[in-house]
């Protein structure tokens, strides 16, 4: 619905501004030229593999970027096969309108701009949002001061992605006068032509997101856990009894890492060891507690302190430990169980639960595990905990999210069966063996750099 503005002065030749300060719903996302190329060359070859060929970027990105746009948008775009990716309703629909979106940029390069041997596809490949919008803004205000303000960027940001716009179409954008800076005909008709563009991006968008499509069902989690975690497992069972066929993308990495993902809108939240609200200071994020977890000293079945009713610490020290690297909460841990009296022999340092298993299968070893993780072990059968009991304060796992996120639907309602098993967790209680279903093909593990 468009929105009455009266204004004191003439209505500007471009209203793209005005939509974007007051006219637009503020929860309409502002789609990237980038995301639809992306999205474009997928729903045209039916296949990420040839759609991160022809775009020259990693598959992982290309569907990274996919994920993104689906959670924007709030719509299955794709319906994922062994056979390749394929467009649903949505994404038919979305994937007309683009092509007409992106064809129209391209005209609007080879009628305005002179661009030598290049064709105007290419040339309108390297075109961003963000330098459209620039362009627009400074035929509109006539200063570049007053052009990034109007679209809430730096007055320096502006002038980069103005002159690159420039430097990409290959002709004089701009020119300059006593009063500031204007746009040159060809400037200022390139504008005009952009502008639509922009306006059948966000028409495009709004009509999305107001069909009668199947909503988006796909929560991206980051896990700084060992994987996999009972957890995130056991909620998404109980999510999928809410909500069928929802996809769950588990996304492994180092904190640092998925921090950087979680900013940049590609995870929807992190589940970890929380690392307390200062540690964030600056940045706009925030914790929830779920549980304190507990940690357990484990081996094979068959180890020789399995059979035991109880085991002395003494008894631990003649045994080589399987631990993570030094400053991790689990070292931590283990050098607190041992401050007192020789400290055991740490054969192996990793953070990967594979490793773990296969050494303490194939040896005496110990290491040192939270129940959670434990949990999923018990289940597997290949490991068992010592009857030793770690003393002092586990860790706290917990939600780490934006500050400004607000959770759709389904992701509420996982968030809200994740804080019912940390419940049950944090009472003492365990999961019954069904409630971990590692075998759906529903939950897909990405790896990151630990």
């Amino acid at each position: 619905m468009q929105l009455a503005v009266t204004l004191d002065k003439p209505t500007r030749s471009f209203p793209i501004l005005e939509r974007r300060l007051g006219g637009l719903p503020e929860s309409l996302p502002k789609l990237s030229l980038r995301q639809l190329r992306v999205f474009e060359t997928v729903a045209r070859l039916e296949n990420v593999s040839g759609a991160s060929k022809e775009l020259l970027r990693s598959q992982p990105a290309v569907t990274s970027s996919i994920l993104r746009l689906e959670q924007l948008l709030g719509v299955t775009l794709f319906e994922r096969a062994t056979t390749g990716t394929y467009p649903t309703a949505a994404g038919v629909t979305l994937a007309v309108r683009t092509r007409k979106i992106l064809s129209g940029l391209e005209r609007a390069i080879s009628d305005v701009c002179c661009t030598g041997d290049a064709p105007a596809s290419l040339v309108a490949s390297h075109v961003t949002r963000t330098q459209m919008l620039s362009l627009i803004a400074i035929a509109d205000c006539g200063s570049f001061v007053a052009a990034a303000r109007s679209i809430g960027i730096s007055e320096a940001s502006l002038q980069r992605a103005a002159r690159m716009l420039e430097h990409v179409v290959g002709c004089q954008l701009y020119k300059h006068r006593a009063a500031g800076v204007t746009t040159t005909a060809i400037g200022r008709d390139l504008a005009r032509r952009m502008n639509l563009v922009i306006d059948q991006i966000d028409s495009m968008t709004r009509e999305i997101r107001q069909s009668d499509y199947p909503k988006e069902r796909c929560i991206v989690v980051g896990v700084l856990l060992l994987e996999p975690t009972v957890l995130l497992t056991r909620a998404f069972r109980e999510l999928n009894e809410q909500f069928s066929n929802t996809r769950l993308v588990v996304v492994s990495g180092g904190h640092d890492a998925l921090l950087k993902k979680l900013n940049a809108g590609t995870l929807d939240f992190i589940v970890e060891i929380l690392k307390g609200q200062d540690q964030h200071a600056g940045a706009d994020v925030c914790e929830e507690t779920l549980c304190r977890d507990r940690y357990c000293v484990v081996a094979r079945r068959n180890h020789p302190l399995i059979a035991r009713r109880s085991v002395m610490l003494e008894e631990l020290r003649k045994y080589d430990w399987i631990l993570p690297q030094h400053g991790s909460p689990r070292r931590v841990a283990f050098e607190h169980l041992f401050a007192n009296g020789a400290t055991p022999r740490a054969s192996i340092e990793t953070f990967s639960l594979s490793t773990i298993r296969l050494a303490l299968l194939e040896s005496d070893m110990l290491a040192i595990l939270s129940w959670t993780e434990m949990l999923c072990e018990q289940r597997i059968g290949a490991l068992a905990a010592v009857p030793f009991e770690v003393p002092g304060d586990g860790p706290v796992i917990g939600i780490t999210m934006r500050k400004d996120w607000k959770p759709n639907e389904i992701q509420g309602a996982f968030i809200d069966s994740l804080k019912r098993g940390a419940l049950q967790l944090d009472n003492g209680g365990r999961f019954a063996s069904g409630d971990v279903d590692f075998a759906s093909d529903r939950v897909v593990a990405v790896s990151g750099n630990r």
